[in-house]
């Protein structure tokens, strides 16, 4: 199957994608009519009284809005073919008309929409955002009451006046434990993850696919490709980040901790490690193509499409752009997980309906129409069991990458952390230098 993928300049690729939950059901309540009997002989009987209930907010999660009012999402532009995420926001509203939604496209890299998401959360802005759709990487950030003083997001387990309906615990079983650790912030769950991903390795079509790391310079020498190596992304923004992360726990999968808490950063087993992705680079087996393009996932999918390079490490959403269709594995250590998470605005005056509508966007039934229109990589388990896109043919590497797959330390100070290992790691590997003894001190302090 044909997975199409992120656009960048040529390339027009959607996002693979994504979520699951249940969503509540409403009961409505109907009254009786009355007889009234008169005094002497019986007159005809009245006509039946029906009273129509008057929607509580506070009690009843599907209160209609006030009129003109909508749920509005703040998220990344929506970048699939078929513009999946808005055809499940018109489910929604074809199931809930009294309740509205609406999709605010926030344009930009990961760094400039969390600026952005940051002005919409504050309570002082005048713009009204009932849910944000973040990068797993900035929910600890925006649930933290440090940074700003107070949480800019609600907590969604807490049963509040204006929350009835929170989620519980039943509610989250069918979500794979990676992407679900991304959503809690010190024993609170704060969102539910929307869509995942995590990076693969592509190899041209009809190639004899690796099974170990051992075996990778072999395959790499065999195909006719002018670079025998694998493309990576190496730019000086955050693909770096996840990119030399990746390398980094392939060889040591002890310098990030399982569950996203923050490692405790020894200079000199960082260094080791370092030495050996260096190699690599310099002798490249990992090699970053020259030239322009929208993004550094843009610019190896090129390169790999013009069989510049022998392999290509990126995420699945670029599997539909390369014909004719790659073969794909996951990593040979660890992948670093992505993905988006639905959170709600501490700001929202519509808490309760905008908990309903992250249940349904990220319900089984939604899920798999994100991931089958749009193709976002699912969360829940369910999704990858579905015989609906059991024809995908890389479908069970795809799951076992997301299982695998660490998350980046989960701190609300990550924005100082990607700032750090950018500057220092970056001219380590594309440069060669040797690295500066103060990352272990600076690490430490920006991960404690």
């Amino acid at each position: 199957m044909n997975l199409p993928t992120r656009p960048s300049g040529p390339l027009s690729p959607p996002l693979l994608p994504l979520a699951a939950a249940t969503v509540v059901g409403v009961i409505m309540t109907a009254f009786s009519a009355t007889f009234l009997p008169t005094s002497g002989s019986p007159g005809p009987t009245p006509a039946p009284t029906h009273v129509s209930p008057v929607a509580d907010p506070t009690t009843d999660p599907f209160a209609p809005l006030p009129p003109g009012e909508k749920l509005l999402i703040a998220s990344g532009a929506d970048e699939s073919k078929n513009k999946a995420r808005k055809q499940a926001v018109n489910d929604w509203n074809a199931k809930h008309p009294d309740i509205p939604a609406d999709i605010l496209d926030v344009e930009g890299n990961t760094d400039v929409q969390r600026a952005k998401f940051r002005d919409y959360l504050d309570p002082a802005a005048p713009e009204r955002v009932d849910i944000v759709n973040l990068d797993s990487v900035h929910l600890a950030e925006f649930a933290d009451a440090k940074a700003q003083g107070s949480p800019l997001l609600v907590a969604l387990d807490e049963k509040a006046p204006d929350i009835p309906n929170p989620i519980t615990e039943g509610m989250l079983g069918d979500f794979l434990p990676n992407p679900l650790l991304t959503c809690n912030w010190q024993n609170r769950l704060y969102a539910l993850p929307y869509n995942s991903d995590v990076g693969l390795l592509f190899f041209p079509a009809g190639t004899a696919v690796p099974k170990t790391a051992a075996e990778l310079p072999e395959a790499l020498a065999a195909g006719p490709a002018e670079h025998q190596g694998v493309a990576i992304q190496l730019s000086q923004d955050e693909a770096f980040v996840v990119n030399i992360l990746e390398q980094l726990l392939a060889v040591n999968q002890n310098l990030l901790n399982k569950d996203g808490t923050p490692p405790v950063v020894v200079q000199a087993e960082w260094e080791k490690a370092l030495t050996v992705v260096r190699g690599k680079v310099a002798d490249g087996q990992l090699w970053y193509p020259p030239g322009s393009g929208r993004s550094a996932e843009e610019k190896t999918a090129l390169a790999f499409g013009r069989k510049e390079a022998a392999a290509m490490r990126n995420w699945p959403v670029w599997f539909g752009d390369i014909q004719p269709q790659p073969e794909v594995r996951r990593l040979f250590g660890p992948g670093i997980l992505g993905g988006q998470n639905l959170a709600v605005a501490e700001k929202s005056r519509h808490k309760a309906q905008a908990i309903e509508l992250i249940k349904f966007l990220t319900s089984a039934e939604t899920q798999q129409r994100l991931l089958l229109d749009g193709r976002f990589v699912p969360t829940t388990r369910s999704t990858y069991k579905s015989p609906q896109v059991q024809r995908i043919r890389y479908l069970d590497e795809l799951l076992a990458a997301v299982e695998e797959a660490r998350p980046r330390p989960i701190t609300p100070d990550y924005y100082e952390v990607s700032k750090i290992i950018l500057t220092y790691l970056h001219p380590v590997v594309v440069r060669g230098t040797p690295l500066d003894p103060n990352f272990e001190r600076e690490m430490n302090s920006a991960l404690n």
